[in-house]
């Protein structure tokens, strides 16, 4: 029985499971108009609109793409991971809903206050952000955005504890855990961070709120301190947003590599459990990274910090060899030689091109960002474009594009219908990675050589250096417009199939041209695949990479 046959979405669920990828590919939309009207201001050969414009979208666009588009899409997977894959019905549809609600009133209170004048960025500083009329609904959606997340929480949690056949017993709760599947197990997991992340934001923005509008804090020793606390707390609040993306992209990995390859792993589930536990264990105090220029900070809490960040993507990597062993047991199993077992991957998947080109630039700006947690490093280059450069390959390459992967199969699957323009579908995954890895190279070059970040015009009235224009017009006008036209197809793609594919009754229908492609087994792979032996060539080209940006700093002209 494959991965497909067992999937069963009760009617009940159905809905708002669809609903809440509804909203997500929405406001995923109103990220990704943000993203273009920015890419027309900053770069340099359009230049077109003005700083306050450009500030502007940009606040809209970190809110709604990184806020808000990661919320509703990771908490309808992890719906997804405490029914669908295990089986159940969900605990309570009605409190489904009123987080639902919760959530959707958030984002609308986020984007009326943008359209009212914040233009804070999504880190709407204290007190900062004071002068900007919209800041109070920025953190009203922040607070209805937690408490509609913390209902979602609660719900899986119930689900799990009534999918326990003796709750009392201790055998029952380890047999349970032990036969979930790896992605149900990862959400489990995830909440362990999660829902530490969702009290500390509602500590965090219920009195930003109140300050914001002069209920709290209102003499100028208190708003000083508060501010002090605010800007700790929220980079915590920040690691735990950037990472629980890393650990939900790898539990949707999981399934991808199932259905749209049939393989399995070639060790028990438990290596793949145990591993999704260390991210608890390393995201909450690697936090300390963000804070390398803060001079408030002891030298030596930053050494650590530094030194635990590096380790903090530990996981992942594991997670990703695991993976890339799966393929490579299941495919030369059909008897496929040693170096041409790639050949033989179902690029033409949809699907499985998303979920490839998400681990080639998850990786990629996984390499770039251990030059940026280095502490020789990180005071040069964290307010520079270097940083924009490998946030976009790790959060819209290796979080948004597996996504991705996981959405292709789900709107079939909530829709009934088949996927509507399969060659579009089969090209956009490779169109989106190529535009993210030009963001991430010539972004890298720019931000070594000064390009600063979040400002509106680099050319600073034609006293920039020669180098920064060029190398922003290939960032932003070739990379970031091929990375917005991507998005941009695989919206018209669910759109459309939505409203027009064809109608079927089967999964196999379904899913037509996203199906595992028929490999017998002919030998069983006995011995360990290459892919699971190259974590040390990863280390050998992270410390290559450091000794070049190193290199870099002393080559390139610098502002």
């Amino acid at each position: 029985m494959t991965l497909l046959d067992k999937i069963k979405v009760d009617p009940r669920d159905k809905k708002l499971l669809f609903t809440f990828f509804a909203v997500g590919i929405a406001l995923l939309v109103i990220a990704g108009v943000m993203a273009l009207l920015m890419l027309l201001v900053r770069t340099p050969a359009i230049s077109i609109g003005s700083p306050t414009f450009y500030y502007r979208t940009l606040t809209g666009h970190s809110i709604f793409m990184f806020i808000f588009w990661l919320g509703f899409i990771q908490t309808g997977l992890l719906i997804t991971a405490g029914t669908v894959l295990i089986g159940r019905s969900l605990w309570s549809r009605r409190l489904g809903w009123t987080g639902f609600w919760f959530m959707v009133t958030g984002a609308v209170s986020a984007g009326v206050g943008i359209l009212l004048g914040a233009e804070t960025s999504y880190t709407v500083p204290v007190p900062l952000s004071a002068q900007y009329e919209g800041t109070p609904l920025i953190y009203l959606a922040f607070i209805m955005l937690s408490i509609g997340m913390g209902l979602i929480v609660i719900n899986f949690i119930m689900t799990m504890v009534g999918a326990v056949e003796h709750r009392g017993s201790f055998s029952s709760w380890a047999a349970f855990l032990r036969d979930i599947p790896i992605s149900s197990f990862a959400a489990i997991a995830g909440l362990f961070i999660a829902v530490p992340g969702l009290i500390l934001a509602l500590k965090v923005f219920i009195p930003a709120f109140l300050w914001s509008v002069g209920l709290l804090y209102t003499d100028p020793i208190s708003i000083i301190y508060y501010a002090n606390s605010y800007r700790l707390n929220w980079h915590v609040i920040f690691h735990i947003y950037h990472y629980m993306p890393a650990l939900t992209l790898v539990g949707v990995a999981y399934i991808l590599v199932e259905l749209t390859a049939d393989a399995k792993s070639i060790y028990p589930k438990q290596i793949a459990k145990a591993l999704f536990l260390l991210y608890p264990f390393f995201v909450p105090p690697t936090f300390l990274y963000h804070l390398l220029v803060d001079p408030n900070i002891p030298q030596g809490i930053k050494s650590i910090g530094s030194t635990l960040s590096l380790l903090v993507g530990t996981p992942t990597i594991l997670h990703m060899f695991i993976i890339l062993g799966m393929l490579e047991a299941r495919i030369r199993s059909a008897g496929h030689g040693f170096l041409t077992w790639m050949r033989h991957l179902p690029w033409g998947n949809p699907a499985f091109g998303s979920m490839a080109m998400g681990i080639v630039t998850l990786a990629a700006g996984g390499v770039l960002s251990y030059m940026l947690i280095q502490e020789q490093l990180a005071p040069v280059l964290h307010n520079t474009f270097a940083v924009p450069a490998y946030i976009h390959p790790m959060a819209a390459g290796g979080a948004n594009l597996i996504y991705m992967g996981a959405i292709y199969y789900g709107v079939t699957i909530l829709t009934g219908r088949q996927l509507w323009g399969l060659a579009i579908a089969k090209v956009q995954p490779y169109l989106m990675a190529g535009a993210l890895l030009l963001m991430a190279i010539f972004g890298s070059l720019a931000g070594l050589a000064g390009v600063p970040r979040r400002i509106a015009s680099i050319t600073l009235a034609g006293d920039a250096p020669a180098s920064w224009v060029p190398l922003m017009n290939l960032t932003l006008g070739v990379g970031g417009m091929l990375a917005v036209l991507a998005g941009a197809l695989f919206i018209l793609v669910i759109v459309m199939t939505a409203l027009a594919g064809k109608r079927v009754s089967t999964v196999q229908e379904m899913i037509h041209g996203m199906a595992p492609a028929a490999m017998p087994t002919m030998v069983k792979h006995k011995t360990t695949p290459a892919a699971l032996l190259t974590i040390g060539i990863f280390i050998v080209v992270i410390m290559a990479l450091t000794v070049l940006g190193f290199m870099a700093l002393n080559l390139v002209p610098m502002r």
